[in-house]
């Protein structure tokens, strides 16, 4: 009688080493889920983000021609004073400009290096930019309804 129990083949080690390499294979389509996943959202995120760019530049421009028709009226009486008024508008023209030409990843890259190289200005800039949006955000909420409380 032959002994069976030794014939070279172990029965756990195929199921161990076929469970690893189904772990293994399982891990690898996750990672590949995720990276496809996190690229999908960056993009969407970067297309927002120029949306959000386009939109504030028309808003800067939209800025510096008001400034520019306040500047108009007063020309008459100010000439001097509408000429200043006139260069600051024309300023905010070339930041829309700026702003527009430039991709996001370049004004973030900017930010980056303004940030480095001006830390003091930068945090005063983030604490006025974040009193500006609270001050925002509290007046849209509230009701048009004009109580008070």
């Amino acid at each position: 009688m032959q002994d069976d129990s030794h014939t070279g083949t172990n029965p756990r080690g195929y199921a161990g080493s076929e469970w690893k390499r189904q772990a293994s294979s399982a891990a690898e389509d996750a990672k590949a889920a995720l990276d496809a996943t996190a690229v999908t959202v960056k993009e969407r995120a970067r297309r927002a983000a120029e949306e959000q760019k386009k939109a504030g530049a028309d808003q800067i421009g939209g800025v510096a021609r008001a400034i520019h028709g306040a500047a108009d009226e007063v020309e008459q009486e100010l000439p001097q004073v509408a000429g200043f008024v006139h260069d600051a508008a024309a300023k905010l023209e070339g930041a829309a400009a700026s702003l527009r030409e430039r991709s996001v990843d370049d004004l973030v890259r900017s930010l980056n290096n303004f940030a480095r190289k001006q830390p003091a200005a930068f945090f005063g800039g983030a604490v006025l930019a974040g009193f500006a949006l609270s001050r925002f955000l509290k007046n849209s909420a509230e009701p048009s309804g004009g109580q008070e409380r």
